[in-house]
């Protein structure tokens, strides 16, 4: 794989230096291959070692940025090419106590509507839920959680497919997964 590594990071450095909408995959010997390529096995191993260089590149990135956010701490803003990097400290909010949160939101509102609406402007209107939790609360009101999710929720299409792996070594994996041997395909 070292040298799909080395092949891949060539790669990667000549799609870097090309304008944003060109990503010319077959700009080296490696990428032509790539592109012509029906191996999925080929495919697989390219696909693992730019997940290790893209590992790499994101170990690097974070030290850099670890290293720069202590430079502009001690030193202040900087402003280097297009970019000005400020110093601050992220953070998110929190609910502190869950119970006591939904109590006030619905305990202090005069009506049902309001409740509806103070609802809506804490969850913003594209809040997703919880699909187990939604699943949980149909089945505990005696309903048909597929029957719910049919009725309040519906599914947006991307445009292009994901591809998504499964860790065969994963408690959570599915028992199909164990059955299958290298190379073998499930239908």
């Amino acid at each position: 794989m070292d040298n799909m590594l080395d092949d891949v990071l060539v790669l990667s450095g000549e799609i870097a230096q090309q304008e944003e909408t060109e990503n010319d995959l077959s700009v080296t010997e490696f990428g032509e291959k790539l592109v012509k390529s029906k191996d999925i096995e080929f495919l697989w191993v390219a696909r693992n070692a730019s997940s290790s260089a893209k590992k790499a590149t994101t170990t690097i990135k974070k030290y850099s940025d670890e290293k720069m956010s202590e430079d502009v701490l001690t030193n202040g803003s900087i402003r280097l090419g297009n970019q000005v990097f400020v110093y601050s400290k992220s953070s998110s909010w929190k609910v502190s106590d869950i119970s006591s949160f939904v109590e006030w939101i619905v305990s202090k509102s005069e009506n049902k509507e309001e409740i509806v609406e103070d609802i809506i402007a804490i969850l913003g209107k594209s809040f997703v839920p919880k699909l187990m939790g939604l699943d949980a609360v149909a089945k505990k009101r005696g309903k048909d959680p597929k029957v719910i999710r049919d009725t309040f929720l519906y599914k947006e299409w991307k445009e292009q497919p994901d591809l998504k792996s499964i860790n065969t070594g994963s408690n959570s994996a599915p028992k199909w997964v164990h059955e299958l041997s290298h190379g073998e395909r499930r239908k």
